[in-house]
């Protein structure tokens, strides 16, 4: 029980270091298809990453004395496919045993930090057109380009 409050403790940490960037969401795997803890871009839905406990045979997520043996983890987007659909696709994944929670933490770390990054220099880029306000430039025959 400890390990799981450890996960849960550090996996809200990382949300509140993603300054607002992440969402720490708890869903049901056998409803939704990710997992236990799951967190998404707070703008958009992919891509995603989904923590499911793993327990013991003949005990599931229903039991509310459950403790998990491991978590698996899977890193995933929604990629196009020909047909039109945008499944989820795994891009990558793993298992770490309850015990070594602190791994699974970083590697939850190091998705969210390479995301948080990303959505920073998205964010960066400018839609405003490209504009030669002529400053600088000067004599006949001369365009933006030269």
């Amino acid at each position: 029980m400890r390990n799981m409050m450890a996960l849960d403790d550090g996996l809200h940490r990382i949300e509140q270091q993603s300054q607002d960037q992440l969402i720490l969401l708890y869903e049901d795997p056998e409803t939704f298809g990710a997992g236990h803890f799951v967190l998404y871009p707070l703008h958009g839905s992919s891509p995603r990453f989904a923590i499911e406990e793993q327990y013991p045979p003949g005990v599931d997520w229903s039991d509310e004395d459950r403790v998990p043996v491991s978590w698996t983890w899977a890193s995933e987007a929604r990629l196009p496919q020909p047909d039109g659909s945008w499944p989820w696709v795994t891009l990558s994944e793993g298992e770490v045993a309850s015990a070594d929670y602190e791994t699974l933490l970083h590697i939850t770390g190091g998705w969210a930090d390479a995301l948080c990054e990303l959505i920073a220099r998205e964010e960066a880029l400018t839609t405003a057109p490209v504009a030669d306000d002529g400053v600088g430039r000067s004599g006949p025959g001369r365009t933006f380009l030269a």
